[in-house]
């Protein structure tokens, strides 16, 4: 696994070591630049001073028609020896560095000093030039003299490129020799910079798994706060997701208590039967309760399925036409029995959502106003659109809901006492849950025509 903070520190101190190598160039170059203008002053001097000090002691020996050169002897320094004391009482040890010749008019030479070749340093032109002389690079300055001798100034060209080098460790030495100092303040810095981060990975790996209260921001660098609200976020998801979870698990209990015990009742009653009425009885009886079972468990499901934050719902066009009429048909066979009569009007309506809870909420809707409807009673089903809206009417001839109640309706497990039928308590909270998710809404009153209870949906047009 990488380490951020050795990922941190070798890549700031490897950044750091280039900069220094490239300041280490740019500083050579720099330097040698420096000490050739400066050694080029110099050489121009040296040729001046040699000019004024012997232009007229040399005209004597240049009227002469022959003779030797004149010799001038210098101080024998050693700049061999980097590492040892370069100035000393007597000069300084790059002197034997530099070299001096005299010519007359014709080129013939009249003095010369003894560090120097005796052949010439550079051709008699005025300025400055490079000449090698036994494989040694010079720099020579020439100079003419207004009396028509010419004097040469001239230094081996090494010496620069000491200076240079010299220039440029003596700066970046001590910073190269400073990078291990610097790698560990570094270190220091993003140990000490990372703090927070460590305190928030401890603190998420100290937590019990039932704990999904948010992380404080308090001390929280500005960097991760992004991701501390994201793993906020996450917990807040988790934690509600975990709610649902123990949300069903209660609600599945509380209502499938009473059908699992009546279901254990009538088998048991049917087991010991002693007679064909007695088992018949039973046998009806253990029959209803599992009905009553399976409608709960399915009914639970739906709702697990169709409340806030669980899975997103599917958005596809769905033709509301086509369920209605299946679930009036499912309707019509269930209400035979009591002789109740289902009429449909209903036309193309078009909407945009998830066909299965939909679906659900036309089951309930359809399958409470039959229940609830006495027998020869009627219930009445009107789908149209108009103005960009879907409304679907559910309409029947049952006792209806007071307006008082109308709102604790849409409650889980909230039955009306006195109806006389069988319920679960959860269809009205399942098409309040649809219609949410949905954009719709739903209201109750009473049918004017049939006298029972009217509920008016609306859902947009899709």
């Amino acid at each position: 696994m990488t380490s951020l903070r050795r990922l941190l520190v070798v890549a700031l101190v490897g950044t750091l070591t280039v900069v220094i190598a490239v300041a280490a160039t740019f500083s050579y170059r720099a330097g040698l630049q420096e000490a050739n203008e400066l050694f080029d002053a110099k050489l121009a001097h040296s040729a001046r001073v040699l000019m004024s000090l012997v232009d007229e002691p040399l005209g004597d020996v240049e009227s002469r028609a022959t003779g030797d050169p004149m010799v001038i002897s210098v101080w024998h320094g050693d700049g061999s020896d980097k590492d040892g004391d370069l100035i000393s009482a007597g000069g300084h040890a790059y002197e034997t560095k530099l070299a001096f010749q005299a010519r007359a008019a014709d080129g013939h030479l009249l003095m010369r000093s003894e560090s120097g070749p005796s052949q010439a340093l550079a051709p008699l032109v005025a300025g400055y030039a490079n000449v090698a002389i036994d494989g040694e690079a010079w720099r020579t300055f020439t100079l003419r003299a207004p009396s028509g001798l010419w004097y040469q100034a001239s230094e081996l060209s090494d010496i620069r490129e000491e200076m240079a080098e010299e220039i440029a460790f003596g700066t970046l030495v001590p910073l190269f020799v400073s990078l291990p100092l610097m790698a560990l303040m570094i270190w220091l810095a993003i140990c000490w910079a990372s703090r927070g981060l460590l305190r928030i990975s401890t603190e998420i790996e100290a937590r019990a798994p039932d704990r999904l209260a948010p992380i404080e921001l308090g001390r929280v660098p500005k960097e991760i706060q992004g991701l501390v609200k994201a793993v906020n976020g996450l917990l807040a998801r988790l934690d509600a997701a975990l709610s649902r979870e123990r949300r069903f698990t209660a609600d599945a209990a509380h209502e499938l208590r009473t059908p699992v015990a009546a279901v254990k009742v009538h088998a048991d009653n049917l087991r010991t039967a002693i007679n064909d009425a007695e088992r018949s009885e039973s046998q009806q009886r253990l029959d209803a309760g599992v009905r009553r079972m399976e409608r709960a468990i399915s009914q639970l499901l739906v709702l697990s399925r169709v409340e806030p934050g669980a899975a997103p719902m599917a958005r596809d066009a769905v033709d509301l036409q086509d369920i209605v009429a299946r679930h009036a048909d499912d309707a019509r066979a269930v209400g035979s029995e009591r002789e109740v009569t289902v009429s449909l009007d209903a036309a193309r309506a078009a909407v945009s959502g998830d066909a299965a809870a939909l679906d659900g909420l036309v089951r309930n809707l359809l399958d409470n106003a039959v229940r609830y409807t006495p027998a020869a009673g009627q219930v009445r089903v009107q789908l149209a659109s108009a103005d960009g809206e879907v409304r679907l009417v559910v309409e029947d001839s049952g006792p209806g809901i007071a307006p008082e109640a109308r709102e604790r309706v849409f409650e889980r497990f909230h039955r009306e006492l006195g109806t006389g039928v069988e319920g679960s308590g959860l269809g009205l909270s399942i098409v309040a849950q649809v219609l949410a998710s949905h954009g719709g809404r739903i209201a109750l009153d009473a049918s004017p025509t049939l006298g029972g209870l009217r509920a008016t949906v609306t859902l947009p047009a899709g």
